[in-house]
């Protein structure tokens, strides 16, 4: 057996206890990032929008889902469902955000609305007015 030959199954050995070590818990990490994204959305307010709100209960449950899992000892199961949970609590981020902007953008709207029928009213008075002025000089 060569040099490189002893050295690529060593290296593939090493990789593959490696993975089986990793395999045994759901890394902390990933955990904290969920829960993180999770409070992100509880943050912006998602619970107070319907879509939002629904995409954090499922972000909830997912990571309830994963650590029940962990706990059963089934870890890529884990694994994916903490990533599911964690894109649909950075969804219901988005979702909020965006029910934010849209009210904002309905109250600039009507706003805006609001000042053009002043200013339609203004020119009323402003043409009644002239034309009482050319009638009683």
């Amino acid at each position: 057996m060569t040099w490189f030959e002893r050295s690529v199954g060593t290296v593939a050995a090493v990789a593959w206890l490696g993975i089986g070590c990793a395999g045994n818990e759901v890394p902390a990490k990933e955990l904290a990032e969920t829960e993180a994204s999770i409070r992100a959305a509880q943050e912006v307010g998602a619970e107070d929008t319907p879509r939002a709100a629904l995409q954090l209960k499922i972000a909830q449950d997912g990571l309830q889902r994963a650590k029940q899992l962990s706990a059963d000892d089934e870890q890529e199961q884990a694994r994916l469902a903490l990533q599911e949970a964690e894109v649909d609590a950075e969804l219901a981020v988005l979702l909020a955000k965006q029910e934010k902007v849209e009210a904002t953008a309905s109250q600039a709207k009507s706003r805006a609305e609001t000042m053009e029928q002043a200013k339609e009213q203004t020119e009323n008075l402003d043409q009644a007015k002239e034309q009482t002025e050319k009638v009683n000089p």
